[in-house]
């Protein structure tokens, strides 16, 4: 009898759970997914994106978030239809517009005569033509920003695991070979000059880590969220990129610690490694940017001047 009352009990609750799990799958068609848990209330998908081998890329655009929210958002226009797309979908698009509240769409072409399709670029990444070698980008030369994209399937292949000495609570960190060894400069510097401890708290993110982070951020902020880089837009995907930390985890992640003896050294010297503060208070007052005092881009020494420059942060006093 009490078998009979567990069998009963485990029909109710796990069917319904796991034919859930399928349907969800399988609506995805032939895209490849791994599904993190399978509960009734937390089905957490995390795609795994793929270019198709026929696509041209060059105004490509590539969705990353699958089943995209668009019915409580503003159209562009009133006759125009919006569109759920699914990661891995790619569009070639006509034109990126504007609503009266500033969100972006991206509109594509439609197989319906005087019919305009519509996608939250929030949900899209563009790849930069340039950033579709097969081989690895050359450090310091990739074109990176909040347009011009990776392929969401990037990944240097001279990865380089930092020693735990280096990284904050043991937590492994991972960076292309070249800027590991520069990054331990930095902080074994920062160690002998000025008695600091610093670690690297971030560094190699796939375009599917920060697509989980995206995600994440639009659910708890909002579409115009900008505080998390959409996959394909995040500096950490070129394996160049760490946020540091003092060791004893003060002001981490925040604005603070531009004001920390350890931010104020790192902003001074990190040109004599090769790295650059690419979120800075100036882009984030021009560009909408979030400031980042944590964040360094490893660009090579060569290349600091030119980014410098190019993020315009005033007259240059760079001292090597």
């Amino acid at each position: 009898m009490r078998q009979k009352w567990i069998a009963k009990v485990l029909i109710v609750y796990l069917v319904p759970t796991i034919v859930t799990a399928h349907t969800m799958v399988a609506s995805f068609g032939s895209e490849v997914l791994r599904v993190t848990t399978i509960a009734p209330k937390l089905q957490a998908v995390e795609p795994v994106f793929r270019v198709p081998r026929d696509t041209e890329i060059g105004n490509l655009w590539i969705c990353w978030y699958d089943g995209a929210p668009i019915n409580t958002l503003p159209l562009p226009t009133p006759r125009a239809v919006a569109q759920t797309a699914r990661a891995g979908q790619t569009f070639v698009a006509e034109a990126v517009e504007l609503t009266p509240l500033g969100t972006e769409w991206i509109r594509v072409g439609s197989p319906r005569e005087g019919e305009s399709l519509y996608v939250p670029l929030a949900y899209c990444v563009r790849v930069a033509p340039e950033n579709t070698v097969r081989d690895d980008l050359p450090i310091g030369q990739e074109n990176l920003d909040s347009y011009n994209g990776l392929p969401p399937h990037y990944r240097p292949s001279d990865l380089a695991r930092l020693p735990n000495r280096y990284c904050y609570n043991d937590m492994p960190q991972y960076l292309r070979a070249e800027a590991a060894a520069a990054c331990m400069r930095m902080l074994d510097a920062a160690r002998a000059e000025a008695r600091l401890h610093i670690k690297a708290l971030s560094a190699f993110r796939s375009a599917q880590t920060q697509a989980y982070l995206c995600r994440q951020k639009i659910a708890s902020s909002g579409i115009w969220q900008r505080e998390v880089a959409r996959p394909g837009h995040s500096e950490h995907q070129l394996g160049t990129t760490v946020d540091l930390v003092g060791a004893n985890g003060l002001y981490l992640l925040d604005e603070a610690f531009d004001s920390t003896r350890e931010g104020r050294w790192l902003r001074a010297n990190c040109h004599r490694f090769g790295f650059v503060q690419t979120y800075y208070p100036r882009g984030a007052r021009l560009n909408g940017d979030t400031f980042e005092p944590w964040h360094f881009r490893y660009v090579r020494r060569e290349n600091v001047e030119r980014f410098v420059s190019t993020l315009d942060l005033g007259p240059s006093t760079l001292d090597f």
